[in-house]
């Protein structure tokens, strides 16, 4: 079987042969940021947006420049290509680079950028069928801290929640803010359905600004139902009718318990099944050749 190729400072290589300076600041320090794709038919959907929300992020982590967002599309596409993937996954990694002390941000030789991608053709249909389980995290989300709405490569808050929850025997950690709202999951934003109106956090309370969540967030829209970016307590999740999950490699998903708790009937919902139909028939759209 050949070696995935990668991408990295504008080489496709074997990733076997990729190698990054010991010290590059995104080894010594998470200093970087990252996005997580999903192509469809050899096609990365909405690609444009995560380049950007990249890119946004770059400029809150003080980055002198960075890299031009058609190089980094095109960057992308090669990588698809260069290991012949359809449906797949694709990640985008920028580090601020090697040089400078900690304090530094500027002192660098110029970022590091590398993209892998892998076969991907989404979770398990048993999983969607039964929806996901999630548990609340002991640790909290600061809406004060800048890193709350980047996709920083200082990831480990995400990480040991997912940890604390797996131990728990959960799908998901859900976060919690300082004042004990529901905040977002691990890897994942949160819609709730409280009272007929669809739900989301809003991206003032330390949201991720997820590029399925704004998806959603237009067809709720588009169809006009009712839908408020509004900050929901445990106890309201718990006695919505029902609840989802959204990112890139999810989709639209089902969440139906929390804490060992029911969330409305305990089986994915009517409006979170239609919604996910029409973010598949969204994506078909947009990625149709």
């Amino acid at each position: 079987m050949n070696a995935a190729i990668c991408w990295l400072n504008g080489d496709l290589l074997p990733i076997e042969e990729a190698r990054i300076s010991p010290l590059d600041r995104g080894l010594l320090y998470g200093d970087g940021v990252f996005e997580t794709m999903r192509a469809y038919g050899g096609v990365i959907f909405r690609l444009d947006q995560h380049v950007q929300r990249l890119r946004d992020g770059l400029r809150v982590l003080r980055f002198p420049a960075t890299p031009h967002p058609e190089s980094l599309a095109e960057a992308c596409r090669q990588v698809l290509r260069a290991n012949s993937l359809s449906d797949a996954y694709v990640r985008l990694t920028v580090t601020r680079g090697v040089g400078g002390l900690p304090s530094e941000l500027s002192a660098t030789e110029g970022p590091t950028v590398l993209i892998t991608a892998r076969e991907f053709s989404g979770y398990p249909a048993d999983l969607e069928a039964r929806g996901m389980t999630a548990s609340v995290a002991s640790m909290h989300r600061s809406s004060t801290s800048p890193l709350s709405q980047v996709k920083s490569l200082n990831y480990l808050d995400n990480i040991l929640s997912r940890a604390e929850a797996t131990n728990a025997g959960a799908d998901e950690a859900l976060l919690l803010d300082s004042s004990g709202h529901v905040v977002e999951g691990s890897a994942s934003n949160i819609f709730a359905i409280i009272d007929g109106t669809i739900s989301a956090p809003p991206v003032s309370a330390g949201v991720l600004g997820g590029i399925t969540r704004t998806c959603v967030l237009g067809l709720c829209v588009d169809t006009a139902r009712p839908v408020a970016e509004a900050l929901f307590a445990v106890a309201d999740l718990m006695s919505a009718d029902e609840a989802f999950l959204t990112n890139s490699l999810m989709e639209v998903m089902p969440l139906v318990a929390v804490d060992e708790q029911a969330i409305g009937s305990g089986v994915p919902g009517p409006v979170t099944l239609r919604l996910q139909a029409q973010y598949r028939d969204l994506v078909k759209r947009e990625t149709a050749r």
